[in-house]
């Protein structure tokens, strides 16, 4: 199998070759320390058996120069139109963030792995335009203003998806944090009102254009996982243990449903763990996860420079090892 039909096959719960292996590599400033020691991230991806890559969309903000905005002013915001190629070729990135753009990832990496569209989702990219504590503090204070712009945002979303689907991406990440250590960041109740609605939009309409949707939000959302299976989910990122998340229960309680796409904790695991410790916290997330497949092994988050690149250079030997046993009988 190539990597695209193994990332694929796990995704439709079919058995392949090896589980799938993914690693966040988009940090400028890790990436240079491991080019300093080993080599380049291509490089890393090619003897490591990475299968997927991701290409990223700019915030809302970052295209309309980073300004804030507050409540009101969302009845009236334009974000222009969503089939503007140029959202799918935005490079103004930050400093320190080594990824490229949807088309670059396309052109780069198609026709060697599973191509990834990060998008900001329904409360993610709201915060990034109002800001998160004005996000948080107006889902309570000023319900129907939200709800009317997630409504709008959603539909803009639909938009984008169009033309992603047209690219030769293979799945879109929705990124919403939801989660906090512990619990969530709002309750069940009023994300099922008030942002179940807007997000399970935006997956049913990239179903329907073919794509697979992986959920990428931080932190402890137990709560609702069986609501993302329901809205149409295919994968789940991170699983966080640091906050709370807990492997064996997710795997028994959604194993068969969702594919977890994830397990590595940056905090929790590599920042945790060195030598025979990492080895061991490792093969047993292979061992929880891996037997039946509908798992995707992958960091967390984007590795950060306080790990050292050896230490991700001794995981990724034994992902490697791990990926290739059999787990399935």
């Amino acid at each position: 199998m190539n990597s695209r039909e193994r990332v694929i096959a796990t995704l439709n719960r079919q058995p392949t070759d090896r589980t799938p292996i993914d690693c966040w590599l988009y940090h400028r400033y890790f990436l240079d320390k491991l080019e300093a020691v080993y080599g380049p991230r291509e490089q890393f991806m090619d003897e490591f058996g990475v299968d997927l890559f991701t290409g990223f969309m700019a915030f809302p903000s970052q295209r309309l120069g980073g300004v804030r905005i507050d409540v009101p002013d969302l009845a009236d915001l334009d974000l222009g139109d969503p089939r503007d190629p140029s959202w799918l070729r935005y490079d103004r990135w930050a400093p320190d963030f080594a990824g490229v753009s949807i088309l670059e990832a396309v052109e780069q990496q198609g026709d060697r792995r599973a191509i990834v569209a990060h998008l900001w989702g329904i409360v993610e990219g709201t915060s990034m335009l109002i800001g998160i504590e004005n996000c948080w503090l107006n889902l309570g204070q000023s319900p129907q203003e939200m709800v009317s712009w997630f409504d709008r945002y959603a539909d803009w979303l639909c938009g984008l998806v169009d033309v992603i689907a047209e690219t030769g991406v293979d799945i879109i990440t929705l990124s919403d944090d939801w989660g906090s250590n512990g619990t969530m960041l709002f309750s069940p109740r009023m994300w099922r009102r008030m942002i179940a609605p807007y997000a399970g939009r935006v997956v049913r309409h990239a179903r329907s254009r073919g794509l697979y949707v992986n959920l990428h939000s931080d932190g402890y959302i137990m709560q609702i996982v069986d609501d993302l299976v329901e809205i149409g989910y295919n994968s789940l990122h991170p699983v966080q243990e640091s906050a709370g998340m807990d492997p064996a229960t997710v795997k028994e309680r959604f194993g068969d449903r969702i594919v977890v796409y994830g397990s590595l904790d940056v905090i929790d695991g590599i920042l945790a763990y060195d030598g025979e410790e990492l080895e061991q916290y490792i093969v047993e997330r292979f061992r929880i996860y891996a037997p039946g497949g509908g798992f995707i092994f992958n960091s967390a988050h984007f590795v950060q420079p306080d790990i050292p690149p050896e230490r991700l250079l001794h995981a990724y030997s034994v992902v490697r090892r791990e990926a290739r046993r059999d787990w399935y009988s």
